[in-house]
Formats: structure tokens, C-alpha cells, sequence
């Protein structure tokens, strides 16, 4: 997992956008976007709540 890489949230609802982070943890910084509404909130988030990578569609 490296920073700025996207994920889908297991509720598939969410977009989390990893961050950087300067400690070890079981926790890791991201931005979470809310695909509903648009809202974009910082937290901290575990990995295991991540599906898997995810990559916009670009032609």
C-alpha cells in the first residue's frame, strides 16, 4: 500500500485515498470520499476495511 493509491471501501459506498504517514501502525492516514454525497474526510483507517485497488477509468 503506497501513498495516493486509491481503494474501494468494503461497504463499496466509500474511496479511500491513502496519505503519507510517519509511524508504523495498524491504522493508516487516508481520505475517505463518500461516493453518494461527494465528501471528502479525513481519518484513519484499517487495511483489512480496504476490497481492493481501484483505478479511475481513463480512455
Amino acid at each position: 500500500m503506497n501513498n495516493g493509491q486509491m481503494y474501494l471501501h468494503k461497504d463499496l459506498r466509500k474511496l479511500a485515498v491513502l496519505r503519507a504517514s510517519d509511524k508504523n501502525s495498524a491504522f493508516r492516514p487516508a481520505f475517505v470520499y463518500n461516493l453518494k454525497t461527494g465528501r471528502r474526510t479525513a481519518v484513519y483507517i484499517r487495511p483489512e476495511n480496504l476490497v481492493k485497488n481501484y483505478r479511475p477509468i481513463s480512455n
